[in-house]
């Protein structure tokens, strides 16, 4: 009797520690895409759309006081700026905006990222 309780319990840990370490190794997770070419759109319409989308979190011209990191002054490259907004990262959902919204706003962080 004590055989049909405890090979199926063994059997059921084995199974299930061998799933949960293979699921812990990541094995099949894929890296961040290959950075794409970034094309900047009109600023003037990036604003607004950062406005719209972005301040909440990383706040007026990127000034910080949100949930999100300062962006104005940051020396972040264009191309991680895409790459964030595209994929996302810790609290920040992936693909906020995309298409030529996304590229208006690339556009108007190409005038706050780098300056003071």
């Amino acid at each position: 009797m004590s055989r049909l309780v405890v090979v199926p319990a063994v059997v059921f840990v084995a199974v299930s520690g061998t799933a949960f370490g293979l699921a812990k190794l990541h094995l099949a997770k894929p890296g961040p895409p290959a950075p794409k070419a970034v094309h900047l759109g009109d600023a003037r319409v990036g604003l607004t759309v950062y406005a719209q989308k972005c301040a909440p979190c990383h706040g007026s011209e990127g000034r910080g006081g949100g949930i999100g990191p300062r962006l104005a002054g940051a020396r972040i490259p264009l191309t991680r700026a895409q790459l964030q907004i595209d994929v996302g990262g810790g609290v920040m959902p992936a693909g906020l905006v995309k298409g030529k919204p996304e590229d208006d706003v690339l556009a108007y962080l190409a005038t706050i990222l780098n300056a003071s």
